[in-house]
């Protein structure tokens, strides 16, 4: 067409003096030129007009041409058709037609020049078939088409290339695109819209492609399985079941399956192994093989690894810090891990020890000083720097939380030596504290070569961490034989300020920024339970050390009939009491330890309580005081409180009372029951652990044992109907009917495991439980915390010693789900399946739900 237009240009020229209207007239006729000589004109006047007659932008065609009154062209030459060039370049014209007009004025030959255009047809909406909204909405945004746009060839290509490569990288490799092109109507009145059209847009993305094999080639040293064992994301269709793979072919993922195949080579000595190409082979339109080539080279060992640079540490003791000795397979990646440039394992590396000794200017590079048939030696230069001390330690981001809460938790002081273990420490002790964002937290180390310290600047995100909770709980009840509904109520404030309590100005709206915690909270089923609590905790009491000090009172009601309170038949358990903790943290055997202790009292009233009732003896209407002491030794090196993805927790824990019986000189066979039972004796040993393994960015596996014993001092006395372990249903109770410690065992009913044992709802004197869970992470950000869970759960009670066998357990398996928001704590649902509920009668069903508000399992 340009060079049609071209012709025309030289063809179609006119010239005279004749009198035409020179705005709409095309008036030319035949001129002869002389095409070997350029004649020079003068543009007098530029026209533009379209060829439809309908409306245009004439003053776009002028800019854009590149033409302008005033200026000298030549015909024939190059002006003109670069003017048409870069019209067409726009992609905006259909047609572009140039005519030309002439006339000489003393001895200058003047043209006007009239632009006749055709514009392209627009775009006025689109919406794409043959898929889902959600899947039309993100395509759309993909494609970016936009109203307006000037629809050309040019743009129903590109526009079908990205829908393409969009599913192509998502795997689908058939996707097809068809355009159909409608006429645009107005919305009101339903007539034409000239120079405008509409795209229906059907989209076919076709099956998904997957991964049938890998075929590897040139590998003689690695087997075929070995290599496949190293693509971690991508399964063959084949294969085994690999619930974190996929067999599904995404471009991406397969280029780092080939950084994965290069690294197992480098870890079995091959330095030199490199992938020569990779080809994707369509077996079928929905099945894929993979070959790779690759080049294995020489298998490498360590020969003589050489040390120089270094003057703090002595040669022998770097050599065992590197764990590498001479005749070892040459593994870069371990190599790597021992020197500290990357090091995921958390295993002590040589930057590791330099920089937590204030050498932050270390640096360490390896040399391959000899390279062998089968070996290398290793120069390791190391330019250890200056000790740097640390200069100025500030931080932001805390505008409810005062300073001192922060500088209390703070590791790194001025003038001390730098320890990056120290700032890991920190970051790790401002998370547990809860009252920061874990995701958001941040340092920015400043170093000062000059005078050789560094500053430390924290950088704080605060979260919202006072709880109301308004929860409820739903779950088979073993005393009642049906589901029974627990509410509560209550608040929890997180960063509360005893000091700012008589300075209300100060209020955010409540007294705030100490990090205390104040909690009040009440509990019910209705009229057969009650329950009341308020606890306050001071984590550094005195303000100096890191000493903790806590109180609580509560007072709980368990009614075992619906009668009414002055009804002297009326059977019903009162459990009233207070405790005051402290502790202090310890330096051994390191400071992840605490030590508490706590003294409890208790007043247990009881009426009309016959055997049956929890255990307890015919008869018996009265009180009884427990008078307890608590001795926890506690570690946790969690790394967030709310969804843990590395560390550990233990605690072991001794309670007792007094032994009563031994101290009186009446025999208890002499007693009354109201004597007997006066004062509760026992004592009491628990153990729970936890580790926190991360599998992958989202995926963390939990596991926790816990086992519990109750004994007596006086076999006379035998075990307490107190303080025994429940056993079993969801564990949203806590530590309030008959004052029994409730142990959650998803998959069987409340109490039914321990019932089973005992032959009432008292609960057992020992438990033992294990828990494997593996969650994996939705979100975990500032506003919400979600995630999902897989467990298997295995525990049972026994009443001695001498029946308890860790190998015959109660097993269950299910899959829940977790949200915590800061304001209601965390919300959860479970379901569980009972592999052992035969076992239980009063379990009633293999299949349970469990709900609950503010209680984790």
């Amino acid at each position: 067409m340009r060079n049609a237009i071209l012709t025309i240009l030289a063809l179609l020229v006119c010239h005279g003096t004749t009198a035409q209207n020179t705005d709409t007239s095309r008036f030319y006729r035949w001129y002869t030129y002389n095409f070997t000589e350029s004649q020079e004109f003068v543009i007098k006047n530029i026209l533009v007009e379209e060829a439809e007659n309908k409306p245009i932008q004439k003053s776009l065609v002028v800019v854009y041409s590149g033409l302008s009154i005033g200026q000298k062209i030549k015909i024939p030459g190059n002006d003109i058709p670069n003017a048409i060039d870069n019209l067409w370049k726009l992609s905006y014209y259909s047609d572009i037609q140039v005519y030309m007009r002439t006339n000489e004025v003393d001895g200058v030959k003047n043209a006007t020049l009239n632009f006749v255009v055709k514009e392209q047809l627009r775009i006025n909406g689109h919406r794409f078939l043959g898929l889902s909204n959600s899947q039309a909405k993100s395509l759309k945004d993909e494609a970016g088409l936009k109203r307006g746009m000037y629809i050309t060839p040019n743009l129903i290509n590109k526009t079908r290339v990205k829908i393409i490569q969009y599913y192509y990288d998502k795997g689908y490799y058939n996707a097809t695109v068809k355009f159909n092109r409608l006429p645009a109507l107005d919305e009101k009145t339903g007539k034409p819209m000239p120079g405008f059209e509409n795209f229906d847009i059907v989209v076919d993305k076709g099956p998904k492609v997957k991964v049938y094999d890998f075929a590897f080639h040139g590998n003689e040293k690695l087997s075929d399985k070995q290599l496949r064992q190293s693509i971690k994301k991508l399964k063959r269709r084949y294969h085994k079941i690999n619930i974190f793979a996929s067999s599904k072919y995404i471009e991406v993922k397969f280029a780092e399956e080939k950084e994965n195949i290069i690294t197992r080579y480098l870890s079995k000595g091959f330095r030199d192994a490199r992938i020569l190409k990779d080809s994707l082979v369509l077996i079928n339109p929905k099945r894929v093989v993979i070959h790779v080539d690759v080049f294995e080279g020489n298998k490498y060992h360590f020969r003589n690894i050489i040390w120089k640079g270094n003057s703090k540490y002595r040669i022998g003791f770097l050599d065992t810090v590197l764990g590498i000795k001479k005749g070892d397979i040459f593994n870069q990646t371990l190599l790597d891990e021992r020197l500290g440039t990357v090091n995921t394992t958390g295993v002590l590396d040589i930057q590791s020890l330099y920089m937590d000794d204030g050498y932050l200017f270390f640096q360490i590079t390896p040399v391959e000083t000899g390279v062998f048939s089968d070996s290398i030696d290793l120069e390791i230069r190391i330019n250890e720097g200056t000790q740097a001390k640390v200069g100025r330690v500030s931080w932001t981001g805390n505008t409810k939380t005062n300073d001192k809460v922060i500088l209390r938790e703070i590791r790194t002081k001025p003038g001390d030596v730098f320890s990056r273990a120290e700032i890991q420490r920190t970051m790790r002790d401002l998370a547990a504290i809860g009252l920061f964002d874990p995701q958001q937290l941040n340092v920015n180390p400043k170093p000062n070569p000059a005078d050789g310290t560094v500053d430390i600047d924290y950088k704080l995100v605060e979260k919202p961490i006072d709880q109301i909770e308004l929860s409820g709980g739903w779950g088979g009840n073993a005393f009642t034989r049906r589901a029974t509904l627990i509410g509560t109520a209550g608040i929890t404030l997180n960063n509360f300020s005893t000091r700012q309590v008589a300075h209300p100005k100060n209020w955010n709206p409540v007294p705030t920024g100490d990090g205390q915690k104040l909690s009040l909270r009440a509990q019910s089923n209705g009229s057969n339970y009650q329950g009341y609590n308020f606890s306050f905790t001071e984590p550094w009491f005195g303000g100096r050390k890191p000493n903790s000090f806590s109180v609580s009172l509560f007072r709980t009601v368990n009614a075992f009939d619906f009668r009414q309170r002055t009804d002297p038949k009326r059977q019903y358990f009162m459990n009233t009491g207070m405790s005051v903790m402290l502790g202090k943290r310890l330096k051994w055997p390191d400071d992840f330890f605490n030590l508490q202790y706590i003294f409890s009292f208790q007043q247990y009233k009881m009426q009309n309580l016959t055997s049956g009732f929890y255990g307890f003896p015919d008869g018996f209407n009265g009180t009884s005081y427990n008078p307890s002491l608590q001795v926890i030794l506690t570690r946790s090196s969690v790394s967030d409180p709310i969804f843990p993805t590395s560390g550990s927790t233990l605690a072991l824990s001794a309670q007792g009372t007094p032994p009563f019986s031994l101290l009186r000189n009446t025999e208890v066979s002499k007693l009354t029951q109201q004597e007997k039972y006066k004062w509760a004796e026992f004592y009491k040993w628990k153990l729970d652990m936890e580790w926190f393994t991360l599998i992958t960015k989202k995926l963390v596996l939990m596991n926790k044992a816990r086992f519990g014993f109750l004994g007596y001092y006086n076999k006379q006395m035998g075990i307490p109907f107190f303080e025994r372990f429940q056993v079993g249903g969801a564990g949203i109770f806590g530590f309030n009917i008959a004052a029994a410690e409730i142990i959650s065992q998803r998959g069987y009913d409340n109490f039914s495991i321990s019932s089973t044992v005992t032959g009432s709802d008292a609960g057992a004197p020992i438990f033992n439980k294990f828990t494997s869970e593996l969650r994996y992470a939705i979100t975990t950000g500032q506003t919400a915390t979600v995630y999902a869970l897989a467990f298997l759960e295995a525990g049972d009670a026994w009443n001695s010693m001498r029946a308890y066998n860790p190998f015959q357990l109660k097993r269950s398996a299910g899959v829940g789900m977790r949200l915590f928001m800061p304001m209601f704590g965390l919300i959860g649902l479970d379901f569980a399946y009972g592999f052992d509920y035969r076992q239980v009668p009063r379990s009633g069903k293999a299949g349970q739900v469990h709900f609950f508000i503010g209680q984790q399992f």
